[in-house]
């Protein structure tokens, strides 16, 4: 691919591109430690191929609309894929640090956050808690999809590339600090389920089948990108930021109330998602002044 070409990647795709050489080369190093570092490197490299792959379908219109529309949303796609990848990763480069996770929490509360909130375990509540925590999934795709459809490109490329930077920065930090969470670690103090109905199962089951990658605890993902979608809405779409405020103060509280997260965790998410506000904005005008032109000027950054 000639330099023209390249500097025709979305930027969001570039993250992508970078993100990848960076597991690749994580991959490599600890290649003595990881079983499947073959099939890591196969899919890594798979993976940028599919995004100069999308690049290219796009520019010729092959597949007419259905190209540039599978090319916008593509990062949906990469994120989970890199995510469930990590599965196969993080595990076998360093120890688990929730020993440190549990004294830092217990430092602050004098007692382990979700054992002591196990006095407000109801179902109905449970329910609530487990509606909220699933949200996370569905927020960042309600906000894109709606700047998509209103036509609002500029708006909708940049909050792409904000929620991609963001999601691989909470990559990193599950790479750096693996845990796995006071689901399994503090498993033995508690002393009632989390019971509730179907929603409760659809939930806790879905995500135990679905998330190969277990050590995705800190941060806590979850509050780092919703706050950052609520970031994006209160800028873009007033009307979706208001629907999501008492969502996203559900989602954070469940983290906990659902024994998914420490506090400890939610602390460092709130603070990387000011980081990720702060930078990712910045970097994304960085990439398009130096690469074409002014395109932010619309969108306020």
């Amino acid at each position: 691919m000639n330099l023209e070409r390249a500097r025709g990647i979305a930027p969001f795709h570039w993250l992508t591109i970078f993100f990848l050489f960076g597991l690749i080369g994580v991959t490599l190093l600890s290649r003595g430690q990881v079983p499947l570092w073959r099939s890591l490197l196969s899919r890594y490299a798979l993976c940028i191929a599919l995004v100069l792959g999308l690049k290219l379908l796009s520019d010729r219109k092959i597949m007419g609309k259905a190209s540039a529309f599978l090319h916008d949303f593509s990062p949906i796609i990469f994120v989970i894929f890199i995510y469930q990848s990590l599965g196969d990763l993080i595990q076998y480069l360093w120890a688990d640090i929730d020993v440190w996770l549990i004294k830092i929490d217990f430092s602050i509360f004098g007692t382990h956050p979700t054992v002591w909130m196990e006095k407000w375990v109801v179902p109905w509540l449970t329910d609530l808690m487990s509606f909220a925590y699933g949200s996370y999934y569905f927020l960042p795709v309600i906000l894109i999809a709606t700047l998509y459809l209103k036509g609002r490109r500029p708006e909708f490329t940049a909050s792409m590339f904000v929620l991609t930077f963001a999601y691989y920065v909470s990559f990193t930090g599950y790479i750096l600090f693996p845990a796995v969470g006071p689901r399994y670690t503090l498993a033995h103090l508690y002393s009632m389920p989390l019971g509730g109905s179907f929603l409760t199962d659809l939930v806790r089951d879905g995500l135990n089948a679905l998330e190969h990658n277990k050590r995705d605890v800190m941060p806590s993902g979850h509050t780092q990108i919703a706050l950052i979608v609520l970031y994006l809405a209160h800028r873009y779409e007033r009307f979706l930021f208001y629907v999501f405020v008492p969502i996203v103060c559900g989602l954070i509280l469940s983290t906990v109330y659902l024994r998914y997260h420490y506090v400890i965790d939610i602390l460092a998410g709130s603070a990387i998602a000011l980081v990720c506000i702060v930078i990712g904005p910045r970097l994304y005008r960085w990439w398009n002044v130096r690469n074409s032109g002014d395109q932010v000027a619309n969108i306020g950054w």
